[in-house]
């Protein structure tokens, strides 16, 4: 397994401390961390970046963008993304399909408990079925392409995808749909990321090491909390589920994730020793 982080949190670390971002590349890929995990509106928007990241030894591993799937044609985009992926060597990318209405994510919510209702709001739903056709078009632009297509579990209520039950029916009903799991985001919707491992495991392409700490707790208040801190100092269960993935098989990235971090240098380096203490283990 090997290590990456957000291109963001270089960014804002950058922005917190006032050190150029190539420095910052430097510092990440001294402390252990091998690939960025980075937005295709940032790869588009500054296509100096690639070279800027080469230079610094670190590979891009993950390009992730959003849609709208559900309301309208995002073809042009869904070629713009396969085809900024291959040149620039990802061998993943991550697509967050779109979002429901407030009114449809409480019907969803009321189901979500139950995978024999989920699915049948999702069968029902036709902004759920046109995501689902888009991620099924997006797979076959990316097939022979060597590019793996993910979902992840989202943190936000309106995501068709925030719930484990939801997330198993898109990847039984888009064949080829793989799953980056955000070991942190079950929490927002106040489900065990252990059980929704148990769960979606087989499916697993690319994982997200996001912890959570203690206040903000998300709606519904029955979380611990969703504050941002480096990965390893929170409650949630990082290194059991890291060692879950090592027995079986997992080889690929593990992405440093603390989207806000008050001190976002600070926490890639901690979070950077964590993960390569855990991987060092027997």
């Amino acid at each position: 397994m090997k290590i990456s982080v957000f291109y963001d949190h270089i960014l804002q670390a950058a922005e917190q401390t006032g050190k150029p971002v190539p420095t910052l590349l430097r510092m990440s890929r001294q402390v252990g961390i091998d690939g960025v995990e980075i937005n295709l509106d940032t790869l588009c928007e500054n296509p100096g970046i690639p070279d800027m990241l080469r230079e610094a030894g670190l590979a891009i591993c993950c390009v992730y963008a959003f849609y709208d799937m559900g309301n309208r044609d995002e073809g042009a985009r869904e070629r713009l993304h396969i085809d900024m992926a291959k040149s620039v060597g990802a061998g993943c990318i991550l697509v967050v399909p779109g979002f429901l209405t407030s009114e449809e994510s409480e019907e969803l919510q009321d189901c979500c408990e139950d995978y024999e209702r989920t699915a049948d709001f999702m069968e029902r739903n036709e902004s759920v079925r046109k995501m689902a056709a888009g991620l099924c078009s997006i797979i076959m632009r990316a097939n022979g392409k060597g590019i793996k297509v993910t979902v992840e579990d989202f943190d936000g209520r309106t995501s068709p995808l925030s719930r484990m039950y939801g997330i198993l029916w898109f990847l039984k009903n888009v064949p080829g749909l793989k799953f980056t799991l955000d070991m942190g985001n079950f929490t927002y919707s106040n489900e065990d990321v252990t059980e929704a491992y148990e769960l979606l495991g087989d499916y697993v392409a690319h994982v997200h090491c996001k912890d959570r700490g203690e206040e903000l707790s998300a709606p519904g208040g029955n979380n611990r909390g969703l504050r941002s801190v480096a990965v390893g100092d929170g409650y949630l269960p990082i290194a059991e589920l890291v060692r879950k993935l090592q027995k079986e098989g997992y080889d690929g990235f593990l992405a440093i994730e603390h989207f806000d971090a008050p001190d976002q240098e600070a926490c890639i380096r901690h979070s950077a020793l964590f993960l390569r203490n855990l991987l060092k283990e027997k």
